[in-house]
């Protein structure tokens, strides 16, 4: 059979709340630094309790977590450099598009057996969030790849950790350094900066963050190696949340505060094939067996 139903449900409602965060932290660009930084202190904060209660770490876990944080670290610098050179539609659809297709080879290259339908799928995902894309100049191409290359790592490699972690520590633990590393810097260098990026929209950022990671990990520690690509390919989803996202926002609707002034797009007829084409890829993994 396909992926478990609650996978794929963990994973879907991930990709709505991934989508929200990340728009609202292009709208925080070019300050998305202190957003950042004060966003994943708020989840990481917020995170703590269930951590500590929930705590899991067996032996041989440690390291896998260390690579995680690294891979977190990089993640969290090459997202906001992005994000401040570029507009989130435009950098966030490349992203997520690579992702799940390097998740898919180097799952290949492992030796993992891969059903042929997650294998179509992951590709039909890809291609519909490329062809959303399609518009993308070569700068915001070059921005995002590198995001998507440290995405790439942290799930291969928290792929394999969540055997011997509880998701909520594993993310507690790997988002430790980057969050207070960040706090600390930035407290030595540009207190005020980072007391001005305290706003409602940044504990939205932080909250939904965190609470997209759970839910991912959580559907990671629910699948096998080989459907590790699945999962990958459903989280970029997301892309079409933004779209929709960015539409409401050009209706002057209530998401309207979601996005920058002018940075709305409306949907266009490429947007529409490349959404017709994730959800068809979505169809194909659901019965992919």
């Amino acid at each position: 059979m396909g992926l478990p139903a609650l996978a794929l449900a963990l994973i879907l409602s991930s990709a709505l709340l991934h989508a929200l965060w990340n728009v609202l932290l292009g709208r925080a660009a070019p300050k998305g630094f202190d957003a950042g930084i004060v966003g994943y202190a708020v989840g990481w904060l917020a995170l703590t309790p269930f951590a500590l209660i929930r705590w899991r770490v067996e032996d041989g876990a440690w390291g896998y977590l260390a690579l995680s944080a690294f891979f977190s670290i990089t993640y969290f610098l090459l997202l906001n450099v992005a994000y401040a050179r570029v507009p989130v539609h435009a950098a966030y659809p490349v992203a997520r598009g690579l992702a799940p297709v390097l998740v898919l080879l180097v799952t290949l290259i492992a030796g993992d057996d891969v059903p042929a339908g997650a294998g179509v799928g992951v590709l039909v995902i890809s291609a519909g969030i490329f062809v959303t894309a399609s518009g993308a100049n070569r700068r915001s191409v070059l921005a995002a790849a590198p995001v998507a290359l440290s995405l790439t790592c942290y799930t291969i490699i928290a792929s394999r950790g969540l055997a011997s972690v509880d998701p909520s520590t594993y993310l507690w633990l790997s988002m430790t350094p980057v969050v207070l590393g960040s706090v600390t810097i930035r407290l030595l260098t540009k207190p005020r900066s980072l007391y001005a990026a305290i706003k409602p929209i940044t504990f939205v950022i932080g909250l939904g963050s965190v609470a997209a990671h759970v839910l991912t990990l959580a559907a990671l520690a629910l699948v096998t190696a080989a459907e590790v690509p699945a999962i990958a390919a459903l989280r970029e989803t997301g892309i079409l949340f933004v779209i929709v996202l960015s539409w409401a926002a050009a209706r002057g609707s209530v998401l309207s505060w979601a996005a920058a002034p002018g940075s709305a797009d409306r949907p266009t007829a490429r947007t529409a094939v490349g959404a017709t084409l994730v959800f068809a890829g979505v169809a194909v993994l659901a019965m992919a067996r």
